[in-house]
């Protein structure tokens, strides 16, 4: 079952993480397809395209338009009949003035020249040469044969360049191949090379180019979204691996802490309390493990107040009974041993002396058997404490001021007051609030200077008795230490049961009575070893707020 159990939590934890991963990657994805279209379609407008054609075509028509000009200037200067005749005479001088009469009236010409089947007839020019960097070069040439022959448009200088998609017809480009308007006609040729703006000529292309790439784009705008929103859910679904991943190992934890507390609690049914649950980090469930534990804690203590009480009241019980068994015969023996030693009047010395010495043994014994019986009533009687708030350290500095050792009833024969240890109290300012029964609590104090007395009279010391209070967190420490023999180790847990003791006379009811008055107020009492050398008894009673 705890397999089971810890395979369905993972599968449920790891369910439950791919579907919260998997509703915002759906919600991504669409938002990132609705996005991508909308973006593309604010740059691709079909009315966008349209109007960049129409710019595009305007372009070309203004170009056609100044070729067209300069064409019909080089006709015009051809079909001059002044200069065709100087011409067709080969008079070289009269052909350079004709040339430069016709120069004067065309601001746009950078030369113009006359050449045959020899060679250069005659040429005038503007006097400086054409400026590539502003000026785009367009020769044209016609015949001087007959008016309005033909001839052809010849290429520039430069290298001829390929054509690029898009770009204007060749017959818009200054910078064509040749290209033939006729067949040629024999006889002298009118050479005239124009001047155009180059700007006008680059600005054509560039938007060529840019109409060109802007379709281009537009063609792949599908395509393109696309891919993006693959790459985009691509990207989101290794995001969702990651998550289910992660998710996967956090169940994995999650789970196996889930089933170590399923555990704990099966043992704790079974009547385990000492089981405790790993509670290393702070999460929820670590606070749950740890306030599992400290349940477990208060559990386990309150079984073991519950089962101590329940002990010391069988042993009671048998207090009472032995008591009473004990004291009813302690009179009579007492009496009829007085009353031998009274009615004996022989002269007998050894035998008065023999009933001096077992009247005295009679009576010490007798004495002793009341103060085992005295002890054995006052544990036998000790009634259930009543708790009330007070203040523990106003408490302890009344008692301080009180000769504890000097009460009769609880003073040790072998400590009399004026050989009894020195009892130093070293107690708070501040105030120290617990529930506490005053009348038990005082002798709870009572029977531990008591017994740290006795201790220190076992090795004839007068020695030292500390008694202190203090406060550690939720936890009020009562301590008393004196620099006596101490306890040992081994006797440390069962001094506090009932007719355990390390004394020589003692009865073992004393630390008895004080851990069954501690147990009642909800506190601890443990020994220990002391600062001072000797024992340390700890008691522990929980603070009020």
């Amino acid at each position: 079952m705890p397999v089971r159990f810890s395979f369905g939590i993972r599968r449920r934890l790891t369910a439950a993480i791919l579907v919260t991963a998997l509703i915002p990657v759906l919600v991504a994805v669409w938002l990132a397809q609705t996005t991508v279209r909308q973006t593309a379609a604010r740059f691709f407008v079909p009315e966008v395209g349209a109007h960049l054609d129409r710019s595009l075509e305007l372009y070309q028509e203004l170009a056609r338009a100044v070729k067209a000009e300069m064409r019909n200037e080089a006709a015009a200067i051809a079909a001059d009949w002044p200069l065709r005749r100087a011409a067709a005479t080969r008079e070289r001088a009269a052909v350079e003035r004709e040339l430069r009469r016709s120069f004067r009236g065309h601001p746009a010409l950078v030369s113009l020249s006359v050449r045959s089947d020899e060679g250069l007839m005659a040429e005038v020019n503007r006097g400086r040469p054409l400026d590539l960097r502003t000026e785009n070069r367009f020769e044209v040439v016609r015949s001087l044969a007959e008016p309005g022959g033909h001839g052809v448009r010849s290429a520039p200088e430069a290298p001829p360049q390929a054509a690029e998609p898009g770009a204007p017809p060749s017959d818009d480009r200054p910078d064509a191949p040749p290209v033939e308007d006729d067949e040629p006609a024999a006889g002298p040729e009118l050479v005239a090379v124009f001047a155009a703006d180059k700007a006008r000529f680059d600005e054509l292309a560039e938007a060529s180019q840019f109409v060109e790439n802007y379709r281009r784009v537009e063609g792949r705008r599908v395509a393109d979204e696309r891919g993006y929103v693959l790459a985009f859910a691509a990207l989101l679904g290794l995001t969702i691996l990651l998550a289910v991943g992660v998710g996967s190992f956090v169940a994995r934890d999650v789970a196996r802490r889930v089933v170590e507390l399923a555990h704990a609690t099966q043992r704790v049914a079974a009547g385990d309390l000492s089981v405790r649950v790993p509670a290393s980090s702070d999460d929820e469930l670590g606070v749950l493990a740890r306030e599992f534990n400290r349940m477990l804690t208060e559990v386990e203590t309150s079984r073991a107040r519950i089962e101590y009480l329940q002990r010391i009241s069988a042993w009671q019980e048998m207090a009472r009974r032995l008591a009473h068994e004990i004291k009813n015969p302690l009179t009579p023996i007492q009496l009829a041993v007085q009353d031998i030693h009274r009615r004996y009047e022989g002269q007998n010395p050894e035998f008065q002396r023999l009933l001096d010495m077992t009247l005295e043994v009679v009576e010490d014994e007798v004495g002793t058997l009341r103060r085992l019986v005295s002890e054995f009533s006052d544990f036998a009687r000790l009634p259930q404490a009543e708790l009330e708030p007070a203040d523990v350290s106003e408490f302890m500095r009344e008692l301080s001021e009180r000769p504890l050792l000097a009460d009769d009833e609880r003073r040790s024969d072998h400590v009399p007051p004026s050989a009894g240890p020195n009892v130093e109290f070293e107690l708070p300012k501040e105030p120290l609030c617990a529930a506490i029964d005053r009348q038990m609590l005082r002798r709870v104090v009572i029977n531990l200077v008591r017994n740290a007395a006795q201790a220190l009279a076992e090795i004839k010391r007068s020695g030292r008795v500390v008694v202190s209070l203090s406060r550690q967190g939720p936890t009020l420490y009562l301590d008393v230490d004196d620099d006596g023999p101490g306890i040992p180790a081994q006797l440390r847990e069962a001094i506090f049961d009932p007719y355990v003791t390390t004394k020589t006379d003692g009865t073992g009811l004393g630390l008895a009575i004080v851990k069954k008055i501690v147990v009642e107020h909800h506190g601890t009492i443990a020994a220990e070893q002391s600062a001072l050398g000797g024992a340390r008894l700890r008691v522990r009673l929980p603070a009020l707020s």
